[in-house]
């Protein structure tokens, strides 16, 4: 099969998954993110079929895309689409792309999609790439990662209002929809003209089949968070507060926190040094994938303290490697993953003393903690293998196939 996925991808995550010709040059850089979508492109391939990715990219010059550059390798061909750098204020002679929903940006998707011509396109998130995909005309599967409402709620800006009223415009054109957890799906019925399928993020089997947690890591007496974003709706600044409550009791405890807002110098150490909240924590910032993961295998817990999430990567990969996660009780998304409170711990996380209480009851029962880490693993085999993944997205593309025609040719701008 012939398939078009869109979404965020980084050139760095494609090329060290797929081999390009040197004389292509590097890849751009892409959109910034988890290398969640260069998983399934992967997978994909293995099985036989035809690969095109299709993103875009802000940091890049525009001239230097547009409207796409194509970079052909020997399994799959990547798209990088421009996008302009601002949102609303004007940037070298052309407006936000915000104010016309995208447009310019969606337009070059379409143009990359007529190049390769698939059969069919799964694209991810219900804003600019899944609407490109359905002004196509090609038979398209969409896949919701976030549900618009809550994050304008926890995140309330223009910018967030505006892209809520896109996707619900986008959404309400999805005959095929996929969201990433039965929360999400719940958050999105009455938006969508049919059924949602839940279809769980995946998880690539070298991480999977890959080592658990050290026999010391429960011992390391070190937690560590992967936030991206010091806002609300991470809630960074409670999970700064309990682990510093939690450390009056156990001065050994250590905290390492990944992620933008969190590096040296931040957001997050501005405001945890003037809480006096520093002791014992590192602030590293934004940090390769890879390394994050070694952490992973060789720490006591990841405290989430995020107040939404839908399907969490950094949760996902944890329960993996049998690391414990400290996380919300009320947050959508997490007690599925977390299977209710067997995989995982669930707490209130937007009280920092029963976060703290919940760190501290962890570090001091290792029967607890080896429990919770061989759970975490079996959950996360169940939830998020790769194969099972693949295999319902794949039955789902024969569907979409199957009930929507294709057409001549791409249809002009709607």
């Amino acid at each position: 099969m012939r398939i078009a996925l869109l979404g965020p991808y980084t050139g760095p995550s494609l090329a060290g998954a797929f081999a390009f010709p040197e004389s292509l040059g590097p890849l751009p850089p892409g959109y910034p993110g988890a290398p969640l979508l260069t998983v399934l492109a992967k997978a994909l391939v293995e099985r036989g079929h035809q690969v095109a990715t299709i993103s875009t990219d802000y940091s890049t010059p525009i001239a230097e895309l547009e409207p796409f550059r194509s970079f052909k390798g020997r399994e799959i061909q990547a798209y990088f689409c421009p996008q302009r750098p601002r949102s609303f204020r004007g940037a070298y002679g052309r407006r936000g792309r915000m104010l016309d929903f995208f447009r310019y940006e969606r337009d070059c998707l379409r143009a990359a999609i007529a190049d390769f011509a698939p059969e069919v396109i799964h694209a991810h998130w219900t804003y600019e790439f899944v609407w490109a995909a359905l002004d196509s005309g090609v038979p398209t599967l969409a896949t919701a990662h976030d549900s618009p409402l809550k994050v304008v709620r926890y995140t309330p800006n223009m910018y967030r209002l505006w892209r809520y009223f896109m996707a619900r415009r986008v959404l309400a054109r999805c005959r095929h929809l996929t969201a990433v957890s039965p929360d999400l799906e719940r958050d999105l019925q009455g938006y969508v003209p049919g059924p949602i399928h839940v279809v769980a993020n995946p998880i690539a089997d070298t991480i999977l089949q890959a080592p658990g947690c050290v026999p010391q890591a429960q011992g390391s007496k070190t937690l560590m968070m992967v936030l991206n974003g010091w806002t609300d709706l991470k809630n960074g600044a409670t999970a700064l507060q309990a682990f510093h409550l939690a450390q009056q009791v156990d001065p050994e405890l250590r905290l390492v926190c990944f992620g933008a807002g969190f590096e040296a110098g931040g957001a997050a150490q501005s405001w945890a040094a003037g809480k006096g909240y520093t002791a014992n924590v590192e602030f590293r910032g934004p940090t390769p994938h890879a390394l994050i993961l070694e952490k992973m295998r060789t720490s006591m817990a990841l405290l989430h303290p995020s107040r939404w999430e839908a399907c969490c990567m950094s949760i996902a990969e944890s329960m993996s490697v049998g690391l414990p996660v400290i996380a919300g009780r009320a947050t959508d998304g997490v007690p599925w993953q977390l299977d209710g409170g067997r995989a995982g711990v669930l707490t209130d996380v937007t009280d920092a003393q029963a976060m703290a209480d919940a760190i501290i009851t962890l570090a001091h029962d290792r029967a607890r903690w080896q429990e919770i880490s061989a759970a975490a693993r079996a959950r996360a085999r169940l939830l998020f293998a790769i194969d099972p993944v693949v295999d319902r997205y794949v039955e789902l593309y024969g569907e979409v196939r199957a009930s929507e025609p294709m057409p001549n040719s791409v249809p002009a701008r709607a």
